[in-house]
């Protein structure tokens, strides 16, 4: 037993190999392009840089396009770390855009009315994607294999979900002053892909899970703090339920570390000798 207990002990410890520098590059393109998204979205517009209009709608069809065919590409390669927050933006943002309408919006002939919600549209990009895919490998094996093993590092789910944030500051900073709202986009534009690339490029769980925590931490304290503090000088706030949901966010990010923890604590129990 105690050879056993040692032999996992110590294979915690033991170095991992790091993302390469162009997986590493692709992890953090889509926090990149995200911050510069929102911080473009926040540019007040007395200002009078209309200019860069063009360019906030640019970044906007590239984060339509970017995390399906990226989660393509990593189902090609068999789902390495840097393209689990691609799978992860990819499901929340078809998600959100079934209840979205952008009318005035032309696509291929077709003209978006004021309540034409996108509905099964949004899933297209999605759906796309995952037929090239199966064209190319011709098998569902990456996609089971990423659902199903469980001896894979926890780590990459959580920074999977890590692909949420963007999204998340997006609605939670809905309706807000473009100028008070901005310092917090710069911030999140600047932690967002340092904390990508620090995790992609970490050796061992438990230094990338401290990177994931500290940015999921700091991303989750800007979209929930700063809004109630915005808001509660209109009483349109509940500072509970908002401090809940940061929280929760948090909680369910690292969820696949406490199950691999208790997995690990079930384990560890299963191998002890049992008393005659």
């Amino acid at each position: 037993m105690g050879a056993n207990l040692k032999v996992v002990h110590a294979g915690d410890r033991l170095n991992k190999p790091t993302t390469s520098w162009p997986g590493s590059l692709a992890g953090i393109a889509l926090f990149l392009l995200s911050g510069l998204m929102l911080v473009l979205s926040k540019m007040p517009i007395e200002w009078g840089l209309q200019r860069i209009t063009w360019f906030y709608g640019a970044s906007f069809l590239v984060l339509v396009i970017l995390p399906p065919a990226f989660y393509a590409a990593g189902w090609v390669k068999g789902f390495p770390a840097w393209s689990y927050p691609y799978l992860a933006h990819g499901l929340q943002w078809s998600f959100y855009m079934m209840q979205v309408a952008t009318p005035g919006l032309r696509i291929f002939n077709y003209t978006f009315g004021s309540n034409d919600l996108w509905g099964w549209r949004a899933w297209i990009p999605f759906l796309i994607a995952t037929g090239i895919a199966l064209l190319i490998t011709r098998s569902f094996s990456p996609l089971l294999k990423l659902i199903t093993d469980d001896s894979q590092d926890w780590t990459r789910y959580t920074f999977g979900m890590f692909g949420f944030v963007p999204l998340l500051v997006l609605i939670f900073f809905d309706e807000m002053d473009r100028l008070y709202s901005l310092n917090f986009m710069v911030i999140l534009a600047i932690v967002m892909p340092v904390t990508a690339l620090v995790y992609l490029r970490s050796r061992t769980t438990r230094r990338r899970a401290l990177t994931l925590f500290a940015g999921i931490f700091i991303s989750a304290t800007v979209f929930t703090a700063a809004p109630i503090f915005y808001w509660l000088k209109n009483g349109w706030v509940s500072v509970p339920g908002s401090i809940l949901m940061g929280l929760s966010f948090l909680l369910v990010s690292f969820s696949p570390g406490l199950i691999a923890w208790l997995q690990k604590k079930a384990n560890i129990r299963e191998d002890m000798p049992k008393e005659v």
